[in-house]
C-alpha cells in the first residue's frame, strides 16, 4: 500500500504556460518568465522536502483525521485531539478548535500557518460539498453527519487531496510574488503583475488541485490500514505525509526543465 508507482498525470495548463499568462504584461523577458517560474517550482520542492516532521503540519493534519474517527476513542500523541461534535459546531468553530490546537503543537510558526490555512479551507470546502438542501428538522446537514461521511478510506482520500491542494496552492502563490518582486524591473511592472496574478489566481489553483491528485493513489488504502479500527500514531500520521508531499514534490520537479 503506498508504493505503487502512479504515472504522471496530465495538466490542462502546464506550470511555464500559467507564469507566462501572468507576466506576459509585467516584462516581455522569456528569460524573466523562465526564472520566475522555475524559481518558484524548486523553492515549493525545497519546503515540501522535510515539511512532513513539522509538529504543526503533522497537527493540522492529524485534526482532520479525527474529524474523520470520531467515533473511534482517542489516542495518544497528535490523535488525542477531541474534535468533538455531538454539539453540532459551525464550521468557523471548527476551525478555531483547528487553529488551537496547531498552534499548540506549533514548531514553525510560517508551515503552521500555511497547513492551518490549508486544514482551514479543507474543512469549508468538505462542508460545502457534503451539505444539502433539507426539510425542516432534517439532520442531514449537521457537523456530525457531515463528517461522517469521510470516515472511509474512499471519501478520506478527497478530504487529503483538498488538503495537499490547497497547501500547495499557497506556497506557489507565496513563491511566484516573492519572486516576481525580485525580478520585475519596476515599481509599475510588479503592479501589473499583482493585478495579472488577482485574475488568474484560479490557474493556480487549479495547477495546484491537479498535482495534489497524485496523493488520492494511496490515501484511500492508508486510511483503512491506519483509522479504521484505531486512530494512527504520530509515526504513522509522519509516514503518510513523508510519502505525500515526496510524491507532490515529484510532480512538481517534472516541470523544471533540466539539462
Amino acid at each position: 500500500m503506498g508504493h505503487e508507482r502512479v504515472g504522471f498525470l496530465p495538466r490542462t495548463k502546464r506550470w511555464r504556460s500559467i507564469v507566462d499568462t501572468i507576466t506576459k504584461a509585467a516584462t516581455e523577458s522569456s528569460s524573466s518568465i523562465a526564472q520566475i517560474a522555475d524559481a518558484t517550482l524548486l523553492n515549493v520542492e525545497s519546503r515540501f522536502n522535510r515539511i512532513h516532521k513539522d509538529r504543526g503540519v503533522q497537527a493540522a493534519f492529524a485534526y482532520l483525521i479525527s474529524l474523520a474517527t470520531t467515533r473511534l476513542p482517542l489516542a495518544d500523541g497528535l490523535s488525542s485531539v477531541d474534535a468533538s461534535l455531538n454539539e453540532n459546531p459551525s464550521p468557523v468553530r471548527i476551525t478555531k478548535d483547528l487553529s488551537n490546537w496547531v498552534k499548540k503543537n506549533a514548531d514553525s510558526r510560517e508551515y503552521a500557518e500555511v497547513a492551518c490555512r490549508a486544514a482551514a479551507d479543507t474543512i469549508s470546502e468538505w462542508t460545502k460539498s457534503q451539505s444539502k438542501q433539507h426539510l425542516l428538522f432534517d439532520d442531514s446537514t449537521s457537523a456530525s453527519n457531515i463528517w461522517s461521511k469521510s470516515s472511509n478510506g474512499t471519501a478520506f482520500c478527497k478530504v487529503a487531496r483538498s488538503f495537499f491542494a490547497h497547501f500547495t496552492e499557497r506556497y506557489l502563490k507565496y513563491f511566484i510574488e516573492r519572486e516576481a518582486s525580485a525580478v520585475l524591473p519596476s515599481l509599475e511592472s510588479r503592479k501589473q503583475f499583482n493585478q495579472n496574478l488577482r485574475k488568474h489566481i484560479e490557474d493556480i489553483s487549479h495547477h495546484a488541485f491537479e498535482t495534489s491528485k497524485i496523493t488520492q493513489s494511496f490515501a484511500a488504502g492508508w486510511f483503512n490500514n491506519h483509522a479504521r479500527e484505531s486512530r494512527p500514531t504520530d509515526v504513522e500520521i509522519e509516514g503518510f505525509l513523508s510519502l505525500a508531499f515526496e510524491k507532490v514534490r515529484e510532480e512538481l520537479h517534472r516541470e523544471v526543465p533540466h539539462e
